[in-house]
Order: C-alpha cells, then structure tokens, then sequence
C-alpha cells in the first residue's frame, strides 16, 4: 500500500493535477493521474479519493510543527550554555564536547528554521485565506500548514522536558572551572535526556520524512554527547 502511495504522490507531483471528478482522473491542465496496477497489468486513472489519500500521504502533520517550534527553543538554551563553557570550563576534553555540541545544534538550528519557512511560514503567507503567519513566525496570529488543523500557537516552552531554570543558568553563569564543569555536564544531561524524550515522541506522531531524520540525528547525536560526558567526568 505505501508504494501505491508514494508512486500515486510522486505522479501528482509530476503531472500538477490538483482536481478530477467521477472514477477517473482527468486534470483540465493535463493527463489524468494513473494509479499502478498489479504486476503485468495497466495504469489506470485513479480516483479522486485515492488522489486525496496520496497527497494525506505526502504532508506534514501538527506533531511535525509543534516538535520543530520546540527544539529550536530547546536547542537555543543549549547554545547558551555551551557559549558560558568558552571562558569557565576546565576540563579540556569536556570543552571538546561543549564545542561538538554547539558545532552541531547551530546548523540544527538552522536548518529547522528554513523547514519551518519552506512549509509553514511561507505558504501561510500565500494563502490569502489565511492571515498572517504560525507561532514565531512575522506577523504572528494563526497560520496555515498542510495535514490540516491549525498551527500550533502560544507554545509553552516551560515545560518541555530537560530545560533548565533560570535560576539554574544563573547558577551556571556564577560558576568557574570544576565547578562549572560539574554542573554544566548536569544541566547538560539532562537538557540532552528531554531532547531525546521529544524526538522519541516526534518519531511516533510526526509524518513528515525531513522532521522524522532530523528527530533520530537528535536521538543518535544527543545520546552520544551523553556518554562522552559520562566518560570524560567518570
């Protein structure tokens, strides 16, 4: 059924076909979409209801937004905290990993930000029907993404798992050399363990392919800043 699917998508895709009506496919702007037969048997023109699942097929979904919105501010606390590391750490190997983390969630970062303009912001601003853009996004006030229902707006970044307070970066921005260390590898883990906590779910309620790899480099990179840390402090 999944390569019905995806060779049904990659056919929209082809063709542009945005409508069609009774049992067949035919687009006033182009060929009908076919849907592949079995082995040794014809295309044939597939039903609107099939075209609508290919496409159901191809979006993102709420859970897709909502994990990418989240880490980007979950991402950024771990920046603050590796960019304090520069000045205050004094253990050289823990620096290393202080250094491989923000390498590797700035990019992150960024890239989460361009899917968020190449799928939710930008096409919320070409929809006429919707006015102004998703949660952080210009304009703030309701938007649009595809997979239906609204944007997530007004998230509560407070309660994802593994931030720390602001009395707990405080603490880390008062402490020097093993003192620091020590603490930075605390807050560290266990803003690493909530990461993980987000992917994990974002694995099993998101759909779109980009969200769902960037999820699993979260899980595989984060777990291994974890053991590193352990080691190093061990």
């Amino acid at each position: 059924m999944r390569k019905w699917v995806v060779a049904v998508g990659a056919a929209i895709m082809l063709t542009g076909v945005s409508a069609c009506s009774g049992d067949g496919a035919d687009s006033a702007d182009g060929p009908p979409v076919l849907a592949p037969g079995a082995p040794g048997e014809s295309a044939s023109p597939a039903s609107q209801e099939q075209i609508d699942e290919a496409v159901e097929a191809t979006e993102h979904n709420e859970a897709d937004v909502e994990y990418i919105l989240k880490m980007i501010e979950h991402h950024g606390q771990a920046l603050v905290m590796t960019d304090l590391a520069e000045d205050r750490m004094a253990n050289d190997d823990l620096a290393k990993i202080a250094d491989r983390i923000a390498a590797a969630q700035g990019p992150e970062v960024e890239a989460m930000e361009a899917w968020m303009e190449e799928n939710v912001y930008g096409p919320a601003e070409e929809n006429p029907n919707h006015q102004g853009f998703c949660a952080n996004g210009p304009d703030s006030g309701g938007g649009h993404h595809g997979g239906g229902g609204e944007c997530p707006v007004n998230l509560d970044h407070s309660d994802m798992p593994g931030m720390a307070s602001e009395a707990q970066l405080n603490e880390l921005r008062a402490a020097e050399g093993e003192e620091f260390d020590e603490l930075f590898v605390e807050l560290m883990t266990a803003h690493h363990e909530g990461a993980i906590e987000m992917a994990e779910e974002a694995t099993m309620e998101g759909k779109d392919p980009t969200v769902l790899k960037m999820a699993n480099d979260v899980i595989a990179e984060q777990r291994a800043d974890i053991e590193r840390m352990e080691e190093v402090m061990g």
